[in-house]
């Protein structure tokens, strides 16, 4: 009887040991086949959630895959981060382990991060975005009326078809008797045509952080890996 529990601690020993295996293995192919699939400077970080990790993988059904990357460029624009959590993913062990694979989630939803430098370098020169009492602000010396006279703005974003646009807001500008209010706001305004993202997600919210902006989205019938990035059926918000 004692070796027969011996024995018993033993297996769930080498069970865990090899559960805990096989989810680090999965984790790192993951991240792999993302990075190069969308041409990462750096592997992403990958969580595959709920324990035990080997029934999931023998049943090819993982209820949520985490997936976290830096820098990425999407077009023309570096987004910063992208976090986007995947619910009820379709991946065999076997499949994750192939030459080609598959792996496909039911729904996703995303944190996009977009820094200000982008939305910067469509403003004109010498206006930067700051944070000023943990709001964003534009501010500058902009060539108004002949002279040039420093100026301020808050940020107003919003999602406007298929641009982001930003609308400055409590415009201020340096010591003048001329109205250059409307001028300022129309220099100001800055649209930015919205990339494709990756993991066919699309836009549900967005929001004018300290740190940057932080685009909400969605979607799915998602293709996390293999096939193309355009892949995955958008929900419109």
């Amino acid at each position: 009887m004692r070796k027969f529990l011996v024995f018993l601690v033993l297996l769930l020993i080498l069970l865990v040991v090899a559960d805990r295996g096989l989810h680090a293995a999965a984790q790192s192919e993951i991240a792999k086949r993302v990075s190069a699939q969308y041409e990462l400077a750096a592997e992403p970080a990958v969580t595959i959630g709920g324990i035990p990790f080997l029934t999931q993988a023998v049943g090819g059904n993982y209820s949520e895959i985490n997936i976290v990357t830096g820098a990425m460029n999407v077009g023309d624009v570096q987004l910063e981060r992208v976090d986007v959590t995947a619910y009820d993913v379709q991946a065999p062990l076997s499949e994750l382990m192939s030459s080609a694979p598959q792996a496909v989630a039911g729904r996703a939803e995303a944190t996009v991060k977009l820094p200000y430098s982008e939305l910067q370098k469509r403003l004109p020169e010498g206006i930067v975005i700051n944070n000023e009492g943990g709001e964003p602000r534009m501010s500058g010396d902009l060539s108004l009326g002949g002279f040039s006279r420093p100026v301020s703005a808050g940020l107003d974003i919003e999602v406007q078809g298929d641009s982001i646009a930003v609308t400055p807001v409590d415009v201020q500008i340096g010591e003048t008797d001329l109205n250059l209010g409307g001028q300022v706001e129309q220099r100001l305004a800055v649209s930015l045509p919205i990339p494709r993202l990756p993991f066919g997600l699309a836009i549900t919210g967005i929001e004018a952080k300290p740190g940057g902006v932080e685009v909400s989205a969605e979607a799915s019938d998602v293709q996390l890996i293999g096939g193309q990035e355009q892949q995955g059926r958008a929900q419109q918000g």
